[in-house]
């Protein structure tokens, strides 16, 4: 008995939580970091900031203390907003660029990042960035990046900018029944051998104010 409840004890620390996300999935801040030479940092100094290598280094650091709690629940204190966002938001632009210049959506995108990106670069007080942009905390700017990222990859496998024509219906069902859209990037879910799709009607059975 003791032993059972040991394992049970130490086994519960590696059920996937939305509260470690940044351990269990692939976060930028896990990704190995670039190297940038004295030479380059100068010849990319007159350069806008999402035309420069990312410079790893230089968004680990901030002013101002940290927050204690964000104070809303599921969403921890980000120790490297700076880091993270400006990361999350390269990553985006990688994405963008991949959409045809035509669809408006990648026009409003690119330029919101940009400006997002010029901030965060021009800023280290984390209460300023917060000011500038107004969305919130930095913390609820770090979800909605990675929900963008996520939304990006969805549209460039959907496509919506092509003409709709003949489509099974079937099989759009199916895909996005597989789709899961609680990820962080929009990956297929897991199928478990015991779900069933299929499951048989109940027949008809007799009860007060019913046809006998």
């Amino acid at each position: 008995m003791f032993t059972k409840t040991l394992l049970t004890k130490n086994l519960s620390i590696f059920r996937p939580s939305i509260r470690n996300f940044r351990y269990i999935l692939r976060n930028p801040l896990t990704q190995p970091e670039v190297t940038i030479s004295e030479t380059e940092k100068e010849a990319q100094k007159d350069l806008p900031v999402w035309d420069r290598i990312f410079d790893h280094r230089k968004y680990m650091e901030h002013e101002g203390p940290l927050k204690i709690s964000t104070g809303l629940a599921m969403l921890d204190v980000e120790p490297f907003p700076r880091l993270k966002l400006m990361k999350l938001y390269y990553m985006a632009l990688e994405e963008i660029r991949d959409l045809p210049d035509a669809y408006k959506y990648k026009v409003v995108s690119e330029e919101l990042t940009k400006f997002r990106m010029e901030i965060v670069d021009q800023n280290k007080s984390i209460k300023k960035i917060e000011e500038l942009i107004g969305y919130g905390m930095v913390e609820e700017l770090i979800f909605a990046a990675h929900n963008e990222l996520k939304l990006l990859k969805i549209v460039k496998r959907w496509k919506p900018w092509e003409e709709y024509g003949d489509y099974d219906d079937k099989q759009f069902d199916e895909e996005l029944s597989n789709m899961n859209s609680d990820h962080w990037f929009a990956e297929p879910s897991e199928t478990y051998m015991h779900e069933r799709h299929d499951k048989p009607e109940r027949p008809a059975t007799s009860g007060p104010g019913k046809d006998e």
